[in-house]
């Protein structure tokens, strides 16, 4: 049941210490599991939904039938189920092995079990039985195998992510049976269970047949229709392997590109859930309006951040103590009050709890000042080069803090034009490592554990999208990825959040404070771990 909050309520909650629940992260060995996933809640942690929208009683059974009509910004890349892109559109089109519970724990979904050795070295998962494929096909071990081998072998599956996880850690995958995958790595892996939660299992037939075109998985709705820049339908899948669901007939999903259209068609009635409303639509529209709910995400590891290109001959960025003057001239709490409007905090850090690496501390450390950016500006002996920042075009909250960057940026005598970026070119841009000097982007899952960041588009040291690439930080990510013992860990954590908070190639300013605002008559939608939101669940009241 979701409960619904007062606006003072949900303020309380979001503008706390770090703008989520601090929980205590587990990180004893993986046990085995069975059982589909549910939602899990923890022991005396708040609701995330902010809401004056009416929850249904707690009589109130799950009613089948129903198109879901969604509102989301912006065009995907691509229909890989394999590639990273952050987006909730067709992501029920397919499922995962596992999911997290909010202490790090997997949570079997097409895994019912698993068997882990105490080093982390030997990974077995027991896939449930008679899972089939939107093609009738019966899913099998196989099929699993050809997916980590897909991700752990091309770098460009998702942006770098998957295959710098697999890559520095996976030495071999087989079968033991029909329904038994076993991964083997050389070192203990203890995020295994992380990485494995973020990768969408996709039909290796059809894939190998029709490319991204098809998109084809074992997941609750089947992909029906695209059309480029419009829209995306999904259909129920009448064969689902988890009995009684999915609860809806489909899914229509409408893309915008201007998300006050977007807010417009909501209050309308002509859709009836979007993604990552307007912040300033949240505190007007959906905090007082019976007829309308926002969920917030209360365990989100998602962080706005700015970051700069790093690469060889890129220019006055490669500098560090320019960098360390951008970072200083970054007004993190007027940025944040302008476009989080009080449901957000701001952030130094790109972890965030349950993460066990996550330092309170730590992530209000950094202040602003234009005194020490200037002074730090003219030791870098670079000059005043002129800058250039690009951001994506569906987000007016960058256009915002941009503007009071450029503002800041000029009194310390740099010149920084503003360039709003077309969705796909911006990906582009950024996934391939383009632009001229500085981007504005979020990072996900600081919330997973430290090693995840092996693989972090932003923090990888084998490939992110600034390009920055140092000896020392291929060290330190290493010991994230591998270190089990604890008291290790813990100085290895320290020790590497100095290191990117030094060279201040990636920088973040506030959490992203995730929200979906949906109509009275929506049920069962909320976020995983992995900052997704999840309509497998939803259900329509008449």
């Amino acid at each position: 049941m979701t409960t619904a909050w007062s606006r003072r309520e949900a303020l309380k909650l979001l503008t706390s210490a770090a703008g989520i629940a601090v929980l205590d992260a587990c990180q004893s060995p993986a046990p085995s599991a069975s059982g589909a996933p549910a939602p899990t809640a923890v022991a005396g942690a708040p609701s995330t939904s902010s809401s004056a929208a009416s929850a249904p009683a707690a009589t109130d059974q799950p009613r089948s039938g129903g198109i879901l009509r969604q509102g989301n910004l912006g065009d995907l890349p691509t229909l890989d189920g394999n590639f990273l892109n952050g987006q909730s559109t067709i992501y029920p089109v397919w499922d995962r092995l596992v999911e997290l519970d909010p202490q790090l724990n997997p949570v079997g979904i097409l895994a019912e079990s698993w068997d882990v050795d105490d080093k982390y070295t030997r990974i077995a998962l027991h896939l449930h039985k008679g899972v089939q494929w939107h093609t009738g096909r019966e899913l099998t071990a196989e099929d699993v195998v050809w997916n980590i081998k897909r991700v752990s072998s091309d770098p460009k599956v998702a942006g770098g992510g998957f295959f710098n996880w697999m890559s520095q850690t996976l030495s071999g995958v087989d079968t033991a049976d029909k329904y038994t995958v076993v991964l083997h790595a050389e070192r203990s892996w203890p995020a295994v269970f992380d990485t494995l939660s973020l990768l969408s299992i996709i039909d290796p037939a059809t894939f190998e047949a029709s490319g991204a075109t098809m998109p084809t998985g074992t997941g609750p709705f089947i992909f029906g229709e695209y059309v480029q820049g419009d829209h995306f339908t999904l259909k129920k899948n009448p064969n689902y392997w988890q009995s009684g669901k999915p609860y809806l007939d489909g899914i229509e999903i409408k893309i915008f590109t201007d998300p006050q259209s977007m807010v417009t068609q909501l209050e309308a009635g002509a859709i009836d859930l979007i993604l990552a409303p307007p912040i300033r639509d949240v505190a007007r529209l959906f905090s007082s309006n019976p007829n309308f709910g926002v969920t917030f995400h209360q365990y989100s590891g998602g962080a706005n951040l700015i970051f700069v290109q790093s690469k060889d001959g890129a220019g006055p960025t490669t500098n560090k103590l320019f960098r360390q003057a951008l970072n200083a001239a970054i007004d993190r709490k007027r940025w944040t009050d302008a476009v989080l409007v009080g449901y957000g905090a701001t952030k130094t850090l790109p972890l965030a709890p349950p993460n066990p690496g996550y330092d309170a501390a730590r992530d209000q450390a950094q202040s602003f000042d234009l005194d020490k950016a200037k002074s730090l500006l003219q030791q870098s002996g670079v000059g005043n080069p002129p800058l250039e920042v690009i951001w994506n075009s569906t987000s007016a909250d960058y256009a915002t803090v941009m503007q009071i960057y450029q503002q800041d940026l000029a009194k310390i005598g740099l010149n920084l034009t503003l360039k709003a970026t077309e969705p796909v070119a911006f990906v582009d841009q950024t996934y391939n490592s383009k632009f001229p000097s500085i981007a504005c982007g979020a990072t996900l899952y600081g919330n997973m554990r430290p090693g995840f960041f092996a693989g972090n588009v932003y923090y990888s040291p084998y490939s992110n999208w600034s390009s920055f690439r140092s000896d020392q930080l291929v060290q330190l990510t290493d010991g994230l990825l591998h270190e089990t013992d604890a008291t290790k860990q813990k100085q290895i954590y320290a020790d590497w959040l100095n290191y990117i908070q030094d060279e201040s190639w990636a920088m973040p300013w506030s959490n992203t404070a995730p929200r979906f605002a949906f109509a009275s008559k929506v049920h069962g939608v909320r976020w995983n771990l992995a900052d997704y939101m999840m309509t497998n669940d939803a259900w329509l009241s008449a």
